[in-house]
Formats: structure tokens, C-alpha cells, sequence
């Protein structure tokens, strides 16, 4: 399994000197497996990088498949959608993923997409474009998306709806997603630990830092520590410190992950361009 972060920040994007290294594109992670298989894990506006890279080979000729994964829909998991060149292709099947709560996902996809908001043709209404298929995230079993076993889980709901989380394994790895995420009681943080059981790789959220957390509680957002618990309750083999606040500094990063040392696992916090082999 080959993991690659396009975008690992959280809420918007504020390019500047001090986040340069650890990138500032809002969250999405590309996914492969020896089988050649793309899962991408949210839209944020890294998306737009990962489609531009799809675009060069068989997206790019329309024979490109792919599933896509949302763990909730504020726009710094969504906004790069629009700007996914595959998307525009006619050939290309995508199969996006998510729960949406009080309203469809697809009403939710296809509403920031509006001529009002967005420059961009509405391939969600329109018949151009990929083959786009939206599916509810209501039946609570495992998925079979070509070589990958997807189970998911809600761990949490945000202001906007429920927060999902996904455990990805090919039979050969597997890889935990919690990006976004509050304890809010044991069950919450229960469920979590069940699906990132033994994963090879967690990614988990860390928006806040640990000295902020305690002001920020209820405002469905995680801090170091509590990724750093449930990945040793978990037995995660790596974490991956994720979803970072667009004001933390490259050197506030550092620190964060230099302060982990003690704890016995790799840890280190997630950077655009990162990859991961699994």
C-alpha cells in the first residue's frame, strides 16, 4: 500500500514562510494498492494537486476509476471536488463516499457547486464529465472497493454533521483515517480504537495543541495527546499527526512531534508530499 498526503492542513489555507515545509493545501490523502487501485481520502484543496497528477496518465484518457472517502463535509474536506480535473473527463467513474446526515451528501456535494459559488460546471447535475456516482454511508458494513476492505465508523459529529472514520487494508496493510474528531465520552474514543485496531499507519487529528485543547473542548476538534492514546490503546504500529491549525508554525510542528519522543512509537507529524509505503 502506497499512502501519499496532498494536503494536511485544516480549515483554509494561508500560504506563508513559517508552514512552507509541512505544506498548506487543506486535507487529502491519495491511497494505492499493488493493484493500481486510487482511493482518495477527503477533497479538500489538495485534491487539486492529486487530480493534476491523475491527469497524466489514465485519468487523462478517460479510463481512470476511483472512490473517494469524505469524513464530513465542511468546505477544508470538500472545496478541492470542483477543482479535480478527472472529474471533467468523460470516461473516468468516480464513486464518492460519506454521510451526510440531516441532508443527502449528494444535495450537500452538489449545492457548493452552484453557479452563485462556484465558476466550475456542475458535473454533479449537469451531463458532462466523469460517470459520478454518490453513495449514503447508512449500511454499517464493510466496503469492497476493488483490492481495498473499507469499514467505517462515526466518531464524532461536527457542527455540520456527522465525522466519519475509515480503516483501509489491502490484505497485505492497512492504514486508520480519524482527521477529524472529539472525545466527547468513552464510547466515542471506544469506537475509534476498535477500527484502527493493529493498523500499520494511523492519521490522526491533531488541530489543536495540547496546552489549547482544554479552552477549545467542544469545538469537535482533537490535540496530540489524545491521538498519542488511542494509538498506543489501538497498537498502531505508526502515527501520523494530522489536520494541523493553519497558524501552526513549521517550527511549532516540530516542537509538537520532538515533545512525543518518549513515546514508543514513530511518530511524526504529516506533510504535504509525504509518503508512506506499507
Amino acid at each position: 500500500m502506497r499512502i501519499r498526503l496532498w494536503g494536511a492542513r485544516g480549515e483554509i489555507s494561508i500560504p506563508r514562510s513559517e508552514t512552507r515545509r509541512y505544506g498548506v493545501n487543506t486535507l487529502c490523502v491519495q491511497v494505492e494498492s499493488s493493484g493500481a487501485s486510487t482511493l482518495i481520502l477527503d477533497g479538500g484543496i489538495g485534491l487539486n494537486g492529486l487530480g493534476n497528477a491523475l491527469f497524466a496518465g489514465a485519468f487523462g484518457r478517460g479510463q481512470g476509476q476511483a472512490y473517494l472517502l469524505f469524513s464530513h463535509t465542511h468546505w477544508s474536506h470538500i472545496h478541492g471536488v470542483p477543482f479535480c480535473l478527472p472529474l471533467l473527463i468523460p470516461g473516468n467513474a468516480f464513486r464518492l463516499f460519506g454521510r451526510g446526515g440531516a441532508h443527502a451528501m449528494r444535495e450537500l456535494l452538489l449545492e457548493q457547486m452552484q453557479p452563485t459559488y462556484c465558476p466550475v460546471p456542475n458535473f454533479f447535475y449537469e451531463n458532462i464529465g466523469a460517470q459520478v456516482e454518490v453513495c449514503e454511508l447508512d449500511d454499517p458494513q464493510p466496503l469492497q472497493l476493488a483490492d481495498f476492505r473499507v469499514e467505517h465508523a462515526e466518531v464524532g459529529h461536527s457542527h455540520g454533521g456527522p465525522c466519519m472514520a475509515y480503516s483501509i487494508s489491502d490484505g497485505q496493510a492497512s492504514l486508520a483515517y480519524i482527521p477529524v474528531v472529539e472525545y466527547r465520552d468513552e464510547a466515542s474514543r471506544a469506537r475509534a480504537v476498535a477500527l484502527c485496531r493493529g493498523a500499520d499507519l494511523l492519521i490522526h487529528d491533531a488541530y489543536y495543541s495540547d496546552d489549547e485543547y482544554p479552552a477549545q473542548q467542544g469545538l469537535g476538534h482533537s490535540c496530540p495527546q489524545q491521538a498519542v492514546d488511542v494509538a498506543c490503546r489501538a497498537g498502531a504500529k505508526r502515527l501520523i499527526l494530522f489536520n494541523h491549525h493553519p497558524a501552526r508554525t513549521d517550527d511549532a510542528l516540530d516542537a509538537t512531534v520532538k515533545a512525543l519522543s518518549h513515546v514508543p512509537m514513530p511518530i511524526e507529524a504529516g506533510c504535504e508530499g509525504g509518503e508512506y509505503i506499507l
